[in-house]
């Protein structure tokens, strides 16, 4: 995204808290009722805080008939008295009836009469009040109609860091109406929104990311244009708010397994290329792409690519017994029965097929060209694709022969009840051991660049994924990224 940001920032040690002030109104008492501004806000706090650092403690929510004129403001009045520091971030996301009178956008609160638009929020004055909030970072989101016209008020900014304030919003449209959605679902805008969080893999996705995202899907499926800007005279320094993932590489590859999307298996091998799932995820890609064609091409191709450790090699098997076997009744010629009993000699549909073969025989005369081809193909080898998988002996002797903790857990990983497995498992203690020795020993010695002690410990991460000395070594890595935020060195 062009952002200047290193490749650590994402652990540079943010010690606040992630606030949720959320307003969703769909039952209006005087405008036409929405059907998804609720169901928005609560789904969008509910994968907030299920998969990215945000506390169901910290979450603030007006919906409905709680979300009059009066609660909106007492609330964003408590919020800059009270609730949020210089070291907490928050999030305002408004789902509801934006309108435009006298060319000023305003928001519609539950309660107010269409006829008396003294009782709207005009968004000029909600830029002031997100002024007078002291956070790092503040970022508003607003799915209303002419809601771009508080962006009118706003100035875009490039983002540079995590550590610097920022005062951003991100509108569901111009000065224009904007899309709701059917009974149900979610707005097009919070679809975009719910997507992108949901989808995303990496340890973190900076808000210059998620806006562009949304921004493409946005008017791609519903033509209408979001914007974005940072707030005027807001005290915005050019930081970025971060979304961080509360989950370990592991459980992301838990959730990527569970989804089981070609998409999603290709988009976690290119967010962890050093990953010890990155194998396994390109597998289960190709192996879902062959799938979804599940020609005899498309499978001969997976099975060929994937010989001998390809997890779905089996399966992509009975599937090509199946596609020979159809391809062979479509032709119903004797080379074509024939080319089935070759590939699989001991297949589902073997009998039908001499049967098959049988018959046609019988109408040929036996001393035919086609006769003898089909006796020739029947006696040749099947293909090396049709090889059986091999045991555990060469991959134990592939993992001694690398040697890493890596090399050890992908041999667990495949071969659980080996009689391997034991030795498999003392090795990654072994190794682990010596390199968390290592690390302790580089962080007592001094001369050494911080950044390289904190890069050792990354590195560390990468390698030794669920090893015994993570969190000794996490402790290590905080310690560090906090004494070079305090004191600039570590």
């Amino acid at each position: 995204m062009g952002l200047e940001i290193d490749s650590d920032e994402n652990n540079w040690g943010f010690k606040g808290k992630n606030y949720l002030f959320l307003i969703g109104i769909d039952k209006y008492k005087y405008w036409t009722p929405l059907k998804c501004a609720v169901k928005d806000i609560q789904d969008f706090a509910s994968l907030l805080t299920s998969r990215y650092q945000f506390e169901s403690s910290d979450i603030i929510m007006l919906k409905d008939e709680d979300a009059t004129e009066n609660n909106i403001i007492n609330m964003f009045i408590e919020l800059a008295e009270k609730k949020i520091t210089s070291d907490d971030n928050l999030i305002v996301y408004f789902s509801g009836h934006g309108c435009e009178k006298a060319k000023t956008g305003y928001w519609i609160p539950v309660d107010a009469p269409k006829d008396q638009p003294g009782q709207f929020i005009n968004t000029a004055i909600i830029a002031d009040w997100l002024k007078n909030i002291n956070s790092l970072h503040t970022f508003l989101i607003v799915d209303a109609c002419f809601s771009g016209k508080l962006v009118t008020q706003l100035k875009g900014s490039a983002a540079k860091s995590e550590k610097f304030k920022s005062r951003r919003i991100f509108t569901s449209g111009r000065a224009e109406v904007v899309a709701d959605g059917k009974e149900g679902e979610n707005s097009p805008f919070a679809k975009g929104l719910l997507l992108t969080l949901s989808q995303n893999t990496k340890p973190f996705i900076y808000a210059s990311r998620l806006i562009a995202e949304v921004k493409e899907y946005v008017e791609r499926e519903a033509q209408q244009k979001p914007m974005d800007a940072s707030i005027v005279n807001a005290d915005d320094e050019g930081g970025e708010f971060v979304f961080h993932l509360k989950l370990s590489e592991e459980e992301i590859w838990a959730s990527v397994v569970k989804q089981h999307k070609k998409d999603v298996y290709q988009k976690f091998a290119w967010d962890f290329p050093n990953s010890i799932y990155k194998t396994e995820a390109l597998d289960a890609s190709a192996w879902l792409s062959a799938l979804e064609k599940n020609t005899v091409a498309a499978l001969t191709k997976y099975i060929t690519d994937h010989v001998p450790h390809g997890k779905f090699i089996d399966q992509a098997k009975e599937n090509l017994d199946e596609a020979v076997w159809k391809k062979a009744q479509a032709d119903k010629t004797t080379l074509a029965f024939a080319e089935y009993i070759r590939q699989f000699p001991q297949g589902k549909h073997v009998e039908d097929a001499r049967g098959a073969m049988k018959k046609i025989l019988e109408t040929l005369d036996p001393e035919s060209e086609e006769v003898e081809i089909a006796k020739e193909r029947v006696l040749l080898p099947p293909d090396p694709v049709i090889a059986d998988r091999p045991d555990d002996e060469g991959a134990w002797k592939d993992a001694e022969k690398n040697n890493t903790f890596l090399s050890y857990l992908d041999f667990v990983r495949r071969f659980p009840n080996s009689n391997y497995a034991q030795k498999a498992n003392e090795s990654m203690e072994r190794l682990d051991k010596i390199e968390a020795n290592k690390i302790k020993l580089m962080v007592a010695t001094p001369g050494i660049n911080c950044n390289e002690k904190i890069n050792k410990c990354i590195q560390y991460f990468r390698d030794y994924p669920s090893a015994p000395n993570n969190d000794i070594v996490k402790k290590i890595k905080n310690k560090l990224l906090m004494d070079r935020y305090t004191k600039g060195t570590c």
